[in-house]
């Protein structure tokens, strides 16, 4: 029973090694290579709703990750917009940066806009649950 045990064990590690390497690889056979399972394994693998769910949970780490590293060199990014647009940069430029703080000022507001709503609708939601007619 240690033995299964054990072999479990090994195959909880292969698999976060391969989710690990499905995050870094372009393809799933790059992946698995790189983890040294076979492609049929890896296909397997990633059939399973057990293991589909942690790389689900993996990948939206990754990409919560991307968003905050966006977020932080989005104020720089600004800056520089602002830099380009007021000094002495040619007439393009200074267009290209105005058209680009234009164009994300209103997608920002755009975004607020349907984030206010999302909770509106959820809140609703909630007292729905809480008093059902």
């Amino acid at each position: 029973m240690n033995e299964a045990k054990g072999h479990g064990e090994k195959r909880s590690r292969k698999q976060e090694q391969f989710i690990a390497e499905l995050l870094s690889h372009p393809t799933v056979e790059a992946a698995a290579k790189a983890v040294g399972i076979g492609h049929v394994t890896s296909w397997r693998w990633l059939k399973d709703p057990a293991f589909a769910e942690r790389y689900r949970e993996a990948t939206r780490g990754a990409t919560r990750q991307a968003a905050a590293l966006l977020q932080g060199a989005a104020r720089q990014a600004v800056a520089t917009l602002r830099e380009i647009q007021s000094k002495g940069a040619s007439e393009a430029a200074r267009v290209s940066a105005a058209r680009t703080i234009l164009e994300m000022a209103f997608k920002a507001a755009d975004v607020e806009d349907i984030q206010q709503r999302l909770d509106t609708l959820e809140q609703a939601v909630q007292a729905n649950r809480r008093n059902p007619q």
